[in-house]
């Protein structure tokens, strides 16, 4: 539990999902109430509308929760619901909105911290990328787990992971080397990883070196605190929008060799292998002709493309069911 008593606070604003708290010195507490905190469209709406508030009247904001998960990801029974009544323009709405929020978290005019605790995963994850920084409890289990259920990540974290694996290295590495990060980066996201602690977090590319680690789960929101206002004392600034760099064709060749090899291994089976085909074509910005420098809304649309067609596949309702029915066991 928080050493901040939430109970004791009125808060700025509510909602049956979260509640903005003001916890002093110009910085608010948005917390997440749910158990497992699968995120809604209100909790979206609630997110943004926070943003809106903290940025004209506060400093600086922290995302966290005090329930046991930081959140598992969208609500994959309303989504199922949405696919099998085919139902696109709800589901397109839901997903721009996820990119959106996560989005306005990343370029908000004041620093925001995801203070994470247990498991955030899917769009949770996508929720802490969004984030200027993480504040991670010891025992945080970070992964984009959506091939799980026959989906890719679609709230942004593909376009995270890619601009990650990348970031920094594209000019003076080789292309093979550029190649091998780009495989270590997809890979995760095909395997569905998730982080056992802190450096396996960081190694899998979920936290970054700039990110830190509260060890007492008392201590989360005041060290997310803390680490606000340390952005704060520093001269904060909005991240300008970013360019990432993509392999494009050479990428998306490289990955399927891999890919099909996997499949002659029987490591994946036939929807597998498509999955992870898609999810390559993402990854790599599409079909570009030669590695490229693409805006970040380039394969934010692509993520949003491919979401959307995967949800109107069949052996996806499958997999989502399938999930369904060992949560309940």
């Amino acid at each position: 539990m928080s050493a901040y008593k939430t109970a004791d606070l009125k808060p700025i604003l509510s909602n049956a999902e979260a509640s903005l708290f003001d916890i002093g010195d110009g910085i608010t507490y948005l917390e997440l109430h749910g158990k497992l905190n699968i995120i809604q469209d209100d909790t979206l709406d609630i997110i943004d509308t926070a943003l809106n508030e903290v940025e004209t009247n506060y400093i600086g904001m922290i995302l966290s929760t005090e329930a046991d998960h930081f959140s598992v990801g969208l609500n994959l029974i309303l989504l199922l619901e949405r696919a099998r009544s085919s139902d696109w323009e709800a589901i397109s709405q839901t997903l721009k909105n996820l990119q959106r929020v996560c989005n306005r978290l990343r370029y908000s005019k004041v620093p925001v911290a995801a203070a994470t605790v247990g498991m955030a995963l899917g769009g949770g994850c996508e929720l802490a990328f969004g984030a200027d920084a993480v504040q991670a409890d010891t025992n945080s289990k970070l992964g984009l787990v959506e091939l799980r259920v026959g989906l890719i990540p679609g709230g942004g974290g593909t376009t995270e992971m890619a601009y990650r694996c990348l970031e920094g290295n594209h000019t003076n590495a080789s292309l093979q080397q550029q190649l091998s990060s780009v495989w270590l980066g997809f890979d995760t996201i095909r395997q569905a990883k998730v982080s056992e602690n802190y450096e396996d977090a960081q190694k899998l590319g979920f936290l970054r070196e700039t990110d830190q680690i509260t060890s007492q789960r008392n201590n989360l929101i005041p060290d997310a605190k803390q680490f606000v206002k340390t952005l704060c004392e520093n001269g904060y600034q909005s991240p300008k929008p970013r360019n990432i760099y993509v392999l494009g064709e050479k990428g998306i060749n490289h990955i399927n060799q891999n890919i099909q090899q996997l499949r002659h291994d029987g490591t994946l089976n036939d929807y597998e292998q498509t999955l992870a085909e898609k999810l390559a074509y993402v990854f790599c910005g599409g079909m570009l002709s030669e590695p490229q420098f693409v805006n970040e809304q380039h394969l934010l649309d692509l993520e949003h493309e491919v979401f959307l067609s995967l949800c109107g596949e069949p052996d996806t309702h499958a997999m989502i069911e399938s999930t369904l029915n060992r949560s309940k066991k």
